[in-house]
């Protein structure tokens, strides 16, 4: 006997899986995900490439590195072209960008916060989330002796210390979720090894274990017994390690940009 009459449940199935997948993929989370998963294996070659010269003293080769990473390296994080700091609504100067992915200049999106209450975090000027992570163009590093610079990455570093480290609530993790796993990736992939040997295995371990556990047939709920719900306890799973992930990473930048 049907769920529904006269609607075969192979027909249920298909729509109810199909709902929150497009939903999701439809997404800033969703094309995260798909970013994430197609560097998987160009992430994988390179760590153990890696790993391997790291152990026999050998340099690392060029011919180990995908097409797909010297693209990914190609695009960096940076402000939009032909676009502007939609504060002072002039071209980025000493960029930085907010946990929500939106670019500023440094000091427009400092004086918002010493403009309005220092003691609480200021909110985006477009989307008006609040802002617990800013994190300054990788081009200012380079540039340190100029005054200027070293002044907005000092004022930066203080802002991130105040209120970086205070608690964020679940649905605050959710939406800075997709950026801070697309800078992960970056920093996965970054020739310059942003991220040491040790959080490199440390993020790749999760991510086997996870990608492992959602093609094991060994599930909390089988698919062969709750049919289409036996995805849930996948879906969950998946989304509790990339929150996990994105909480690491998190205060891997914090430590980077607030010490």
């Amino acid at each position: 006997m049907s769920i529904i009459d006269g609607v075969g449940d192979e027909l249920l199935y298909a729509v109810l899986f199909a709902a929150p997948v497009m939903i999701v993929f439809h997404s800033s989370l969703g094309l995260c995900t798909l970013k994430i998963f197609s560097g998987g294996v160009s992430i994988v070659q390179r760590w153990t490439a890696r790993v391997w010269n790291s152990m026999w003293g050998r340099g690392t080769s060029a011919t180990v590195v995908p097409e797909f990473q010297r693209r990914y390296h190609s695009n960096r994080f940076s402000p939009p072209e032909n676009d502007c700091c939609s504060i002072c609504h002039d071209t980025f100067t000493h960029s930085c960008q907010a946990n929500c992915a939106h670019w500023f200049c440094g000091d427009c999106i400092l004086r918002v916060w010493q403009h309005t209450s220092a003691l609480q975090p200021c909110r985006c000027p477009v989307c008006r989330q609040p802002i617990n992570l800013l994190i300054p163009h990788q081009s200012l590093n380079g540039h340190r002796e100029d005054p200027e610079v070293e002044r907005v990455l000092r004022e930066i570093a203080t802002y991130n210390r105040i209120h970086g480290g205070g608690p964020v609530g679940l649905i605050q993790r959710l939406r800075d979720m997709p950026l801070l796993l697309q800078r992960m990736l970056q920093d996965l992939m970054d020739t310059q090894r942003a991220l040491s040997l040790v959080q490199r295995t440390r993020i790749m371990v999760y991510l086997v274990a996870l990608a492992l556990y959602v093609l094991s047939p060994l599930d909390i709920l089988p698919e062969g017994i709750f049919g289409i719900f036996g995805l849930l306890d996948d879906f969950f799973v998946m989304l509790l390690v990339l929150l996990h992930l994105a909480s690491v990473y998190r205060t891997t930048l914090l430590n980077r940009y607030g010490g």
